[in-house]
C-alpha cells in the first residue's frame, strides 16, 4: 500500500520530485522514501585488492567497497523495517572510480529512492575525504524472516 503525501510539496514541486514524499506501509511500520544510512571502514591490508586476490594493487578491494556501501542500506533500515520482517541483497550495480590506499577512511551513505512492492531501491556512495570512490544502485528486498529460515532448514 503506498500513501503519497504531497503536504511537503508546493503546486510548483516537480512532478519527478512530488514521489519523493510516499511511503509504504510494511504491516504497521511506515516506511518513507528519502531514509537515509551511514557506514565507515578504514582501509587495511585485509580488505585490499591484492590481500583478497581480485587484482593486483594494494588498495580497496572492490568487494570491501560493496560491502560498506551494503552497510549503509542496513543502517537506513534499522529500527525502520516490523519485526519479524528483514531484507536481502537481490541486486547490485556499482561503479568503482578510484583506487584508495591502505590507512585511508571511507564513509559510504544510502538514501531509499524508491519502493516497488518489497522491492527497496538505494541510491548509494561512497567517499574517502573529497575523493568519490564509488556510486551504485543497491535493491533490497523485504522477506518474512521466519519463512526464509524455515526454507534454510
Amino acid at each position: 500500500v503506498y500513501i503519497f503525501d504531497r503536504s511537503h510539496c508546493s503546486p510548483f514541486t516537480p512532478p519527478s520530485q512530488r514521489d519523493l514524499f510516499a511511503t509504504t506501509m510494511v504491516g504497521d511500520v511506515a516506511l518513507e522514501l528519502g531514509i537515509s544510512g551511514m557506514a565507515t571502514i578504514q582501509v587495511t591490508h585485509e580488505i585490499t585488492a591484492y590481500s583478497q586476490g581480485t587484482g593486483d594493487a594494494e588498495v580497496l578491494s572492490t568487494p570491501a567497497l560493496l560491502q560498506v556501501m551494503q552497510q549503509a542500506t542496513m543502517d537506513a533500515l534499522e529500527g525502520n523495517l516490523p519485526k519479524g520482517t528483514i531484507t536481502a541483497g537481490l541486486r547490485i550495480n556499482l561503479d568503482h572510480l578510484i583506487g584508495i590506499e591502505v590507512g585511508a577512511t571511507v564513509h559510504a551513505a544510502a538514501t531509499l529512492t524508491r519502493m516497488e512492492g518489497r522491492r527497496l531501491i538505494f541510491e548509494s556512495e561512497a567517499k574517502s575525504g573529497e575523493d568519490l570512490i564509488g556510486v551504485g544502485r543497491i535493491i533490497r528486498v523485504m522477506i518474512d524472516e521466519e519463512t526464509f529460515l524455515t526454507r534454510l532448514s
